[in-house]
């Protein structure tokens, strides 16, 4: 049978679906050897990835550029040793004073294989250890939480620890508090030195502990004095609580004065662990304080210093400027180090901060990193500058809350595909600190209030009816509530006392109260009212 002409054009090659795979714009490609079609196809693939990796890099570093330009423009400060605070002389820094000195003398650097990090490490470990048994660390270095809720300072728990830290032959706590008060300031007699010499220091005008700002890498910055300074607050915590169950009120008010000193003398530090160890010093002063008040021990005199010194902390402002310090160091300082130093990125993806899950950065183009940064520093303006106005002394826990869940959504998201890895890593745990914040500077009112109350019942046999009454006797002005910024909640009792608190995190009205932490310990911060606690009826 013949073979029809469609038929033969298409074995032919010439046209139609049939056609031979050597016709057409790939019959050059057809016709290679088969190692040179690979080669080709693998050079392809290559010339794709360097498009890719070199469209990335610069879509990155474009991104930067333009998140920099804008950040300028408004004011944000980048350069994070603009934060440093300015040299002191010796002769003229608490800082420097023996006991403190030590922790920042380091070995100069390259240090020689073995060598340890400073000069007088004995020095050093005195320092870090100081009353360890008072207030001892986990394995993580954090220390037990401050308890202000209504309850005296235990003194019996303290002896008990010193006792069975210095093998003293006796365990046995005192029966009652004055007994026990007596055995303690005993004990305590072996920290005496090291507090007259920071009582002495603190006679100094100035205050700068030598922390290197000028390090490359911020996240490297040691900051040992912090633990130290909360453990010489604990001492003179339970000194002075042991003072006042003695009646010895005049050193009660010295210790406490010293509190405030200490937990004064790092407010100006750009660190936001800074704030939070100023932070819990001066819940442990309030606790003093309220003791004080709770056995109507306080002079006139004493009280208004009091009022004074407690005025002159500003747990917002100081919150404020460790967020700009901290977007200048972690959101920007931080970054160049690890553009610069491969294996830092890879220390950090290995840490125990962030297990693998910046391993994408590791293998991305270097402009990820780019991108990483610009996407912090708008999440910064998003969802963390919103939730407070530090000049104004206000936090607004609805909008915390809301930004937390924001930040929540962001982060469920592909950290690599979003670029916000490094953001969950930098930003996740500052929410936290809006409420933290709130709570002490809350705490501090009503110190403030409660100090001008009991110099108002000294003066007139009675507290006021309103906390206006006590302005300007008493007050220059009455604080204003940080959670919902009106005016703090006060009413007198039948017996006489009062109940004075502000709304809480929640923003309502409970009438004043308080509600605690499942196993009784502490006040819960999320629910109830934030009072200042009720004194015990005598």
């Amino acid at each position: 049978m013949p073979v029809s002409e469609p038929s033969r054009t298409t074995l032919r090659g010439d046209s139609g679906p049939g056609r031979s795979r050597r016709s057409g714009p790939w019959r050059w490609f057809c016709d290679l050897p088969l190692a040179a079609r690979g080669l080709i196809i693998l050079a392809a693939v290559f010339g794709s990835f360097c498009l890719f990796f070199a469209e990335e890099n610069w879509r990155g570093r474009h991104a930067w550029e333009n998140c920099r330009r804008d950040l300028e423009a408004r004011g944000v400060e980048l350069d994070w040793t603009k934060f440093a605070p300015p040299p002191v002389p010796d002769e003229q820094n608490f800082a420097m004073t023996p006991f403190l000195a030590p922790l920042f003398d380091f070995n100069p650097k390259p240090r020689a294989p073995g060598q340890p990090l400073w000069r007088d490490m004995a020095a050093h470990d005195r320092a870090v250890n100081f009353a360890v048994a008072l207030l001892p660390s986990n394995e993580k270095g954090e220390l037990p939480a401050t308890i202000f809720a209504g309850r005296f300072t235990d003194l019996a728990g303290a002896l008990a620890a010193l006792r069975n830290r210095t093998n003293s032959v006796s365990t046995q706590t005192a029966p009652d508090r004055t007994q026990t008060a007596t055995a303690l300031l005993s004990e305590l007699e072996q920290y005496n030195g090291v507090l007259e010499e920071l009582r002495a220091a603190s006679k100094r005008p100035e205050c700068r502990f030598n922390v290197e700002y000028d390090a490359e890498d911020p996240i490297s910055i040691m900051l040992p004095h912090y633990i130290v300074l909360q453990r010489v607050s604990r001492v003179l915590q339970v000194r002075a609580s042991a003072e006042l169950a003695l009646g010895k009120t005049d050193a009660a008010f010295a210790d406490t004065e010293l509190m405030l000193y200490l937990a004064g003398a790092i407010r100006n530090e750009p660190f936001l662990i800074a704030g939070m160890a100023g932070g819990t010093m001066l819940k442990r002063t309030a606790l003093i304080i309220w003791e004080g008040l709770a056995e109507r021990k306080w002079s006139e005199a004493q009280l208004a210093s009091l009022q004074a010194r407690l005025a002159t902390f500003t747990p917002l402002k100081s919150l404020d400027l460790g967020l700009k310090a901290e977007r200048a160091a972690f959101g920007n300082a931080a970054f160049r180090y690890i553009r610069n130093h491969k294996n830092a990125l890879r220390d950090l993806v290995s840490s125990d901060q962030a297990p693998n899950s910046l391993a994408y950065l590791l293998a991305g183009p270097s402009g990820w990193l780019f991108q990483e940064q610009a996407v912090n520093q708008r999440l910064h303006d998003q969802r963390i500058l919103p939730n407070f106005d530090p000049a104004a002394g206000r936090v607004f826990p609805s909008v915390v809350e809301e930004n937390k869940k924001g930040l929540e959504r962001e982060f469920q998201r592909s950290l690599a595909w979003n670029h916000t890895g490094m953001s969950k890593l930098l930003l996740v745990n500052l929410l936290r600190l809006f409420q933290r914040a709130a709570f002490g500077q809350a705490r501090q009112d009503h110190a403030i209030i409660a100090c001008a109350l009991e110099r108002c019942r000294l003066a007139t046999g009675a507290y006021p009816a309103s906390l206006d009454a006590l302005v300007p006797r008493f007050l220059n002005r009455v604080p204003l509530d940080v959670c919902d910024g009106k005016p703090m909640k006060y009413r007198l009792q039948p017996d006489g006392q009062f109940v004075l608190y502000g709304v809480g995190w929640n923003e309502k009205d409970d009438g004043g109260t308080m509600v605690t932490t499942a196993d009784g310990s502490d006040t819960e911060p999320n629910q109830g009212d934030w009072i200042w606690p009720a004194y015990p009826k005598t």
